[in-house]
């Protein structure tokens, strides 16, 4: 019989009880504790400001907070769609045990220390809700997916978004990545900063033509760099473990807001065109981005900046009254499907082109070195693999939808002419969409 192996269980141990160390610190009057975190690369000092968790006197209390919390995902589940593959409409039940060193899950059953045995350390919210993200971490048939893998972590983080504790998922976020876990590699730091000075150009253009050369050339200069490392992958036979496929998901918008699709639209455009294969989550409140590290980066950097473009432009039509007499609502959607088709066409072709020249000058067929086409073609064929097999995994099925046509051709022809001067290297992160 194949035992299945948990190689992150003491690292991902190690990040939750750095959040609980962190949580712990809390000003009991600010509410915020601050905290310095390392694996930026350089120091960077945070400010948290967490969810009130709470603290149980005994297992039997912890029974109605579990019940809560699954309600709420059921209810979420009929309204948008499950995050758990149906697993929140699975029973569980809270027992207490004499042990007082473990807190564990198994078949619906989550087993907890007694304080008066010396498990008060289990009787807080965030282990209790660790238990619990391993009975929705389970497969369709029952049958477990991983410990505490990559799919353990990602449902957790996905079990306190969805019960409202944004910030705490934040924080273990950061944890998970303080300590080596789902952090992104592979990443050209070097790459990035050429990359932010070619946006920074593209912001001070003074014609349409120069900005398109300084967008074309940031997207040609991450197309080039992910080509390097394909080549790099290839000509070795031995691939360290981080250079390997990994994925991350990025929060577009809140539940319920109609504008969200259309955010999800941007994402996957720019996801297209730096070699990554996305999931979309039910509710389109975020998107899971597959593929290696530096793309993933990338991605994030290109939407973050564009996201607020796209935005920006709409509120300016719509100020304007160009729209009218369509209703605002029904111009901005056809304006930031436009927009978003435009964006898609500019980034996949800046790619396409770098890919041809690459490949082009590529003469290195012989020599015992891999060509950049044999090199591109396997790194596509690995993302493949790595995306079937976390779909397999995650019982993620089916085929989005996509957002509904908008007959507005006028905001649509707006969206993708503004679009045409879009740029990238605005620093403001992006803030959640407000409902239009």
């Amino acid at each position: 019989m194949m035992r299945m192996t948990d190689s992150d269980q003491n690292t991902t141990y190690a990040a939750e009880d750095m959040l609980v160390a962190w949580l712990d610190a809390v000003d009991p009057e600010l509410g915020t504790v601050n905290v310095t975190l390392t694996s930026c690369g350089s120091p960077k000092h945070v400010t948290y400001s967490p969810e009130i968790e709470p603290k149980f006197g005994s297992p039997a209390e912890v029974t109605p907070f579990v019940t809560k919390a699954m309600r709420r995902l059921e209810k979420q589940a009929k309204k948008y769609g499950s995050n758990y593959r149906g697993r929140e409409s699975k029973a569980v039940r809270v027992v207490s045990h004499t042990g007082w060193k473990k807190a564990t899950y198994s078949n619906g059953i989550i087993r907890l220390p007694g304080r008066e045995s010396g498990g008060a350390w289990a009787l807080r919210g965030l282990v209790v809700l660790h238990e619990l993200a391993h009975h929705l971490n389970t497969g369709v048939n029952g049958t477990i997916i991983d410990s505490h893998g990559e799919g353990f972590r990602r449902t957790f983080v996905t079990l306190l978004e969805d019960l409202g504790w944004t910030e705490m998922s934040r924080m273990l976020r950061d944890a998970y990545r303080e300590v080596g876990l789902d952090r992104p590699n592979e990443i050209d730091n070097g790459m990035l900063i050429k990359v932010g000075k070619l946006l920074r150009h593209a912001e001070g253009a003074s014609t349409e033509a120069e900005r398109e050369t300084f967008f074309a050339k940031a997207q040609e200069l991450a197309t080039a760099h992910s080509i390097g490392l394909a080549v790099a992958r290839a000509n070795h036979e031995k691939r360290a473990s981080t250079q390997k496929p990994t994925f991350e998901s990025v929060q577009v918008g809140h539940r319920g807001q109609p504008t969200n699709v259309r955010f999800v639209q941007l994402i996957l455009a720019i996801a297209r065109a730096n070699d990554l294969r996305c999931s979309i989550q039910a509710d389109n409140t975020g998107v899971t981005l597959y593929g290696f590290a530096g793309d993933i980066e990338v991605t994030k950097t290109l939407y973050m900046s564009l996201a607020v473009q796209m935005v920006a432009d709409a509120d300016a039509y719509i100020r304007s009254g160009a729209h009218r007499p369509t209703h605002g609502r029904t111009a901005r959607a056809a304006f930031y499907s436009g927009w978003t088709t435009r964006i898609g066409q500019r980034l996949k072709k800046a790619q396409n082109a770098t890919r041809a020249s690459a490949i082009a000058d590529d003469d290195s067929a012989t020599g015992g070195s891999t060509s950049k086409d044999v090199a591109l073609r396997a790194k596509d064929v690995e993302v493949d693999d790595y995306y079937g097999y976390m779909k397999r995994q995650h019982g993620i099925s089916g085929t989005w939808r996509g957002a509904s046509h908008v007959s507005d051709l006028k905001s649509n022809l707006r969206g993708r002419a503004a679009a045409d001067t879009a740029r990238i290297g605005n620093e403001k992160a992006l803030k959640p969409a407000r409902s239009r």
